[in-house]
Order: structure tokens, then sequence, then C-alpha cells
């Protein structure tokens, strides 16, 4: 289907964003938000540009490739001096009949999976998508494309709905509110929400507000409220699931869309082809009535941090690696703002000394180990427990 169609331009945009996820992910090289904002179909992928090493730039053709359902090495045989040469190499591969995406979680895991969806389901989720951003006349994305519900929001439901799509990840608030317009949708995290009101945005009426990808605290929905924001939609879904949910306010419960139906405690996507798929939601799922839902605690254990999710338990393991460490655990905390964030509580091998050294030498050492929203924000030294 033509509204289904993605441009040269928005896979542009993609390969900059996936390929920025798999150097964190493979490689422990963090780039900026802004910066991947600025890559552009000039942009180099290696010397003089993204500068990525012949293992960099391999792994992230392959990831790309596996993305829009290609065999791993699709791009491997293409040129890839620029942006440009593989956006067009994918373009072309496009324009026949896709029939899978595959796209990796939020985890910040070397060995986690991809997980592929049939093409007919993400167009599914765009088009349910696309029911609730009725009206719209531009989108606004504050969001990488690359993840399953970034590149449903962001991509393909503009495109079915034929709006202007205009990516704000490299404008400042000040921009920002220079460009809403009256009737505009926006969508942002709400890591980036909580930004975007301490940097005083302001947005004109009948503009709508849409989050996903962590809880909406309730504080941070009546800010956004006095910002200008008349209309507000909070999403729910998972890579692993697609979109599944939605609903107008922090107060309500999550409605299902129609394409899933529910039996007792058991989910099912009604697919496009007319056949009936069983899913188990990445959350635990506490029903109000027949169709609507509040999220209980993750299954797996992860907390969500800045729109990621974390495994306390994964962190600690990585810490106990550290020569100054004997024990730790970590353990997730939630602060007044309803911002997560980690606490590590360590006990020290014998020679070392819990000060405010010590505390610094090992926050360099995640600094280098770990990944941004993995590493902890409160050190507190304990003492062994004897007996």
């Amino acid at each position: 289907m033509k509204s289904f169609s993605i441009t040269r331009d928005q896979i542009t945009r993609i390969i900059g964003a996936a390929s920025a996820d798999e150097l964190s992910r493979q490689f422990n090289r963090h780039v900026d938000f802004v910066t991947i904002a600025g890559w552009t179909s000039s942009t180099k992928l290696q010397v003089g540009g993204i500068e990525m090493s012949e293992a960099e730039l391999s792994a992230c053709a392959r990831r790309m490739s596996a993305l829009f359902g290609f065999d791993d090495e699709y791009l491997l045989g293409h040129p890839s001096e620029t942006i440009a040469d593989w956006a067009a190499a994918l373009e072309v591969g496009t324009r026949g009949s896709l029939k899978n995406f595959s796209f990796k979680g939020a985890t910040r895991s070397n060995d986690n999976m991809q997980c592929s969806h049939a093409a007919d389901a993400i167009y599914q989720d765009a088009a349910a998508a696309a029911n609730l951003f009725y009206g719209r006349r531009r989108l606004l994305t504050f969001v990488a494309p690359h993840s399953l519900l970034g590149f449903v929001l962001s991509v393909l439901t503009p495109n079915l709905q034929q709006i202007e799509t205009i990516d704000a990840r490299g404008m400042s608030p000040e921009m920002l509110s220079s460009t809403l317009k009256f009737g505009d949708v926006m969508i942002a995290t709400p890591t980036l929400w909580r930004y975007m009101m301490r940097e005083n945005l302001e947005a004109p009426d009948n503009t709508m507000a849409v989050s996903f990808g962590e809880p909406m605290p309730y504080e941070l929905s009546v800010e956004m409220r006095k910002a200008g924001f008349g209309v507000m939609r909070e999403l729910y879904g998972s890579t692993e699931s697609g979109l599944m949910g939605w609903r107008d306010a922090t107060t309500e419960p999550f409605v299902l869309f129609d394409h899933w139906q529910r039996d007792e405690e058991e989910l099912f996507r009604k697919t496009p082809a007319g056949t009936d798929h069983q899913v188990q939601a990445m959350d635990i799922l506490d029903w109000v009535s027949e169709r609507a839902f509040r999220l209980g605690g993750r299954r797996d254990g992860a907390v969500q941090i800045g729109a990621v999710n974390v495994f306390p338990d994964q962190v600690a393991r990585a810490l106990r690696e550290h020569e100054s460490i004997k024990d730790c655990r970590v353990l997730a905390d939630r602060r007044g703002d309803g911002v997560n964030r980690l606490i590590a509580h360590i006990i020290l091998e014998n020679h070392f000394k819990p000060n405010d050294r010590t505390a610094r030498e090992i926050d360099a050492w995640c600094r280098m180990k770990l990944r941004q929203q993995e590493r902890p924000r409160i050190y507190n030294f304990e003492k062994p427990l004897i007996g």
C-alpha cells in the first residue's frame, strides 16, 4: 500500500538511530542525542563521519538488514561509504513486498534477541494509532524511529494519514515552542516530556501530546496540561507484543485496541489474515473490566529508566567484577518526580575504604562499563554481615 511506503528520508533517519543504538549495545560507544539527529544522508559511515570500524560497520549493516526483514548480509554487498548508500539499497528492497520487520527491545543487553513481526501486524498497529491521531495536521517526533513503537508512531502512522512529519530531536524547547502549531501532535517519552516541561515548553490550542515507553506520572501530565496540551494520549505496548492499548488520562485504565481479544487471563491478537495469535504482555495486567486494565510490575524484573528496561540484578552482577567490590545489590528507587534511579548497596573488599574517593573510582568504572541508564546514581557502602 502506498500509505505504508517508507521514504528514503525516513530510512535515513532509521539508519542513523539504529546504528547509534547498535554501537551502544555492542561496542559501548555512546553518541549524544543531538549528534544522532544531525546525521544526514551525506554523513560518512567511517572516516570523517560516524567513524565506524570494520567490525562496527558490519554489525550495523546486519542490524539494518534484519530490521527490514532482509537476510543479515543484504547490505554487506552494497556500497557503504555514506548513510545514503544504505538508504538507497534499503529503499530498493522495500519497494517489493515487505514481509517482516525485526526490532530490538529497550533492554540494553548485548545478547538480547531481535523480535520479528509480520509486516501486516506492524501496519495493523499503525492503522490503530492513526485512528487516535485522526484530524491532526502535522506530527512532531522527539523519539528515535528505530524501535517498534517509534517506527509505528513516527513513520508509518503519519504516512498513513499523509501528514507532514517533523523530526524534533535536534530542536531546543524554544525552537519547539515556535514550531508547534494549532492541530499538531507531538510524540515523546515521559523522560523527554519532563525535560521539556522544565524548559518551559508552551503549546498552542488544540495540540495533542502522545507518550509511551514508560509510565506517565500524574504530576507530569498536569504540568503538560498547564503548558497548553489540550489533548493527551498515552500508549502501551512493547517490542515483543506490538501496540496493545491506550488511555487519555493517567487516572484512567488502558483500553485494548480492537485487534486484541481477551479470554480469561489470556490475550489474543487477531491478525489481518484472520488468525488468532496468543501473546503474553511483558507487564502484569490488572484487569478492571473485560477490555480495560492497569499496569502491574514487569514480569521479568526490569525497571524502566529513561524509557529503557534495566535489570538491577544484571547491574549488580557487573559491579561485582570491580576489584574493590566484594558483594553488591542494586535496587530501584522512585524519586518524588516519578523518575526511577538505581541505588547500589556495596560491600567492599577489606583493604578498600568506604569514602568519596572509592565511590568516584567505582562511578568512573561504571561510566566505562555500563550504559547510561544502567549506572547507579547513589552508592551506599555497607558493612558485611557477621555470622
